[in-house]
């Protein structure tokens, strides 16, 4: 028996190598065994784009593996993922804390989708995002990055997006100026340990009229903060610092929320930035 026979559960392990399928839904089942860990947490779409199929093809390839929904299938595939981790431990190896940190973040990403709410609450947050004329972005010292990063993509889609990395007078100035500019939203990525000047930049916006959606982790609640919509992830933590996936996709999900709550407007955005992009001659072809 091979050691990917032993480790995968039985069921979906002996459906993908052995069901009759065809050369598309072979090409399929190659990219989830050799993949399985990251096809465990993709949508039937990733996993389309991914192999280069359509995204019925994924529905059919699931139906065609014997399940009735390919959410069944999925979960399926994250149990495999799951149990390469526990017979690992079984073994009595030590895993690296390489091997851990992955293993701890596939574990944060399956909470994050099993979450009931947080599907609606990503749409209800960037449709109200979308909407505010202007739109300030919060992150001080080890958010910095997800703030510029998210208002770099943004900022193709949303006309009016800054990024607020400090925690200054300044900053207030500038969280006044995009109230008085028909700004009504601000975003803010606040990870541990929570900015003292993050959390009174928040504040701050509240009380000047600002509503505050904030990307943390499960422990900001506890401390006391107020927001309007706080999204919560779960954090790595086995290696020296912070590892944080869940946060990315919980941000690139908003940003894709923001384009499906005004469409017309998203596309004018993104061919302005191709034309752009071409006559600056951009990226490498």
């Amino acid at each position: 028996m091979t050691a990917t026979a032993a480790t995968a559960p039985a069921d979906v392990y002996e459906r993908l190598t052995n069901a009759r399928l065809s050369p598309a839904q072979r090409r399929i089942a190659r990219y989830v065994i050799d993949h399985r860990d990251a096809a465990a947490f993709l949508t039937s779409e990733s996993i389309a784009r991914q192999v280069g199929v359509s995204q019925p093809s994924v529905s059919r390839f699931a139906a065609a593996l014997g399940y009735a929904r390919f959410s069944d299938f999925k979960r399926a595939l994250q149990k495999w993922a799951r149990s390469e981790m526990s017979a690992l431990s079984l073994s009595g190896e030590s895993a690296s804390p390489l091997a851990e940190a992955i293993g701890a973040e596939v574990a944060n990403l399956q909470w994050l989708g099993q979450s009931v709410t947080l599907e609606e609450q990503i749409s209800r947050v960037g449709s109200a995002l979308m909407s505010s004329q202007r739109l300030p972005v919060i992150g001080l010292r080890i958010s910095r990055s997800f703030a510029q990063h998210f208002a770099y993509l943004g900022a193709k889609v949303h006309p009016n997006i800054s990024v607020i990395d400090r925690g200054d007078t300044e900053a207030k100035e500038s969280l006044a100026r995009a109230a008085a500019e028909g700004g009504t939203w601000c975003l803010a990525f606040i990870l541990p340990r929570y900015p003292r000047e993050a959390c009174d930049l928040v504040r701050y916006a509240r009380q000047i009229g600002f509503k505050a959606a904030v990307l943390s982790d499960e422990s900001f609640a506890t401390v006391g903060h107020e927001t309007d919509e706080l999204i919560t992830v779960r954090l790595g933590s086995g290696l020296l610092f912070d590892t944080s996936a869940a946060m990315n996709i919980a941000s690139s999900a908003l940003l894709h929320a923001m384009v499906d709550s005004n469409p017309g407007a998203s596309q004018d955005g993104l061919e302005r930035f191709e034309r752009h992009a071409t006559d600056l001659v951009l990226f490498e072809d």
